[in-house]
């Protein structure tokens, strides 16, 4: 049976037993139908029923000083070996939805002595809460080892919220950073024993994995991306290219970038990604397409530093996310704009000449730029529970003719919805 623990006593499903000194707080509990409960506590696994669960998933289990070890499968994989710890409340006044792990000062120079062996160190967190001490939710957390093996981890903490409990619960695989960068990995039973395989070197196809590799390449693409795009040298490169969809374009800063991560796919193609450039009438409307999971699209975006990230239009996020349980990500890119206006409007008569424009040659002046310093990219991942973190505007009329409701990313919920970011 699980216990719950508190200010150094043990109790029993929530019960106090003589010598505890506070009664364990009622926190958020989940379900195995994704619901949210708050009249319950903290359920915690012994250290031999933590082992008695990997080893369930993991037939092949060894136990080596109180730990459980996994072979690698075949010479393409690797050893893995787990430091695991119970999640639980954060602790005193905290909210409840705010859960952790506590990490022992062991723990970095377990996780060296693991690299040296040259095996996989998996920093894991368990979520564990069964109603009825028969039946209920067990997420796996996994959290990122090389970040936390660099602190002075004197029972230090590392965090996850009730949120990233519930995406995992709902859709098997969750991941975002946290607010320090640290990615989080939450995974149901399936997708766990998924993931760790393919550390060890399996070949079954691990959408952990795929997710992985293809923001690896989002981030290697980034890396080749200039810092400091000037708009008369972004709008030559389109022009010499004779795009001219993005070329007539007065926001250059937003349909450049799309037209170098078009070109870097044509340069370095990849079977994780599509440019969904040559959509047929009535397919979805959307930069990119990720083939390894159905219902699975992208688009790019670049904004202003810490401004909101302006979406697609509502009816299309909705068809892919509310209705075909889809995936959306956002690949963003962030900079700081240098305007025209402060270049004598060089960027500006130059594009209106070049277009023809002879009666209008101070056309959009207000608004270009003469150049962009990008700071980073953010990847942000809409689904069916996050879509709720989303706000609805309509756009301003273009050519005098109304426009259709939009969604954004409100820059106080980026750190609910970004699973990736590369400076």
């Amino acid at each position: 049976m699980a216990t719950i623990y508190k200010k150094g006593k043990w109790a029993i499903s929530g019960r106090v037993l003589p010598g505890c000194r506070t009664t364990p707080k009622v926190i958020d509990q989940l379900l195995e139908d994704g619901t949210v409960i708050q009249i319950d506590h903290d359920q915690k696994l012994s250290p031999s029923e933590i082992i008695e669960l990997l080893r369930g998933c993991f037939q092949d289990a060894l136990e080596q000083d109180g730990r459980i070890v996994l072979p690698a499968l075949n010479e393409n994989g690797r050893r893995v070996c787990f430091y695991t710890r119970n999640i639980s409340h954060l602790g005193g006044e905290w909210s409840s939805e705010k859960k952790r792990i506590q990490i022992g000062e062991d723990f970095p120079r377990f996780f060296r002595l693991n690299l040296t062996e040259g095996t996989e160190t998996v920093l894991l967190g368990i979520y564990h809460y069964y109603p009825d001490n028969k039946s209920g939710v067990v997420l796996f957390v996994c959290f990122s080892s090389a970040t936390y093996a660099k602190k002075h981890s004197n029972n230090s903490a590392a965090h996850v919220h009730t949120i990233d409990l519930l995406n995992a619960q709902k859709h098997g695989v969750y991941r975002r950073l946290d607010k320090s960068g640290n990615e989080l990995l939450v995974l149901d039973r399936a997708n766990f024993i998924k993931h760790i395989n393919s550390i060890r070197g399996a070949e079954e196809v691990d959408s952990v994995k795929k997710d992985r590799e293809t923001l690896d390449y989002l981030g290697n693409m980034f890396d080749s991306m200039p810092r400091r795009l000037v708009g008369i040298d972004c709008y030559k490169e389109m022009m010499a290219a004779n795009d001219t969809q993005r070329m007539n374009q007065a926001a250059w800063e937003g349909w450049y970038p799309e037209f170098y991560i078009e070109n870097y796919l044509i340069a370095h193609p990849t079977s994780n990604i599509v440019w969904w450039s040559k959509k047929e009438q009535g397919e979805l409307d959307f930069d990119l397409r990720f083939p390894y999971r159905k219902w699975f699209y992208g688009d790019v975006k670049s904004d202003a530093k810490d401004k909101d990230v302006q979406g697609n239009v509502k009816d299309n996020v909705d068809i892919l996310v509310q209705q075909n349980n889809g995936r959306l990500w956002y690949i963003a890119i962030d900079f700081t704009p240098d305007r025209d206006a402060n270049h004598g409007y060089k960027t500006t008569l130059w594009w209106n000449r070049r277009l023809g424009k002879t009666d209008k040659p101070m056309s959009y002046c207000r608004r270009m730029k003469f150049a962009i310093t990008i700071n980073r990219m953010d990847v942000y991942e809409i689904t069916t529970n996050t879509i709720r973190f989303l706000d609805i505007y309509t756009p301003s009329p273009c050519a005098g003719k109304d426009r259709r409701p939009k969604y954004k990313i409100p820059a106080r919920m980026k750190e609910y919805l970004r699973i990736y970011q590369r400076a």
